[in-house]
């Protein structure tokens, strides 16, 4: 994929994920984005091993899945995404407000 037509944010996950919340909270930040109207990727690190190495490398040590990453750096977890949607601050959070 060219960085032209590379989507902003990206949604790290498993498309094998054995517990079922990894997948729930995956379909849920999913459906907020689009709600937003936020185009996203997912990537799938139990897929792309390179994509883990890089997730792992920019994440600061954080293990749980799924991860937010805007531009390929690393925004947070599902817990402060969601925080980031209680607070209204969605696009705040991911860095995409426009000034």
């Amino acid at each position: 994929m060219s960085e032209e037509t590379k989507e902003r944010v990206q949604i790290y996950g498993s498309s094998v994920a054995g517990n079922i919340f990894v997948k729930s909270n995956q379909s849920w930040i999913e459906q907020v984005l689009k709600q937003h109207g936020i185009k996203f990727s997912f990537v799938d690190v139990a897929a792309d091993e390179d994509a883990k190495k890089y997730m792992k490398r920019k994440n600061r040590g954080e293990t749980e899945l799924p991860q937010i990453f805007v531009d390929g750096e690393y925004k947070g977890i599902f817990k402060t995404f969601q925080e980031a949607v209680e607070m209204k601050e969605v696009k705040k959070f991911l860095g995409l407000e426009s000034n």
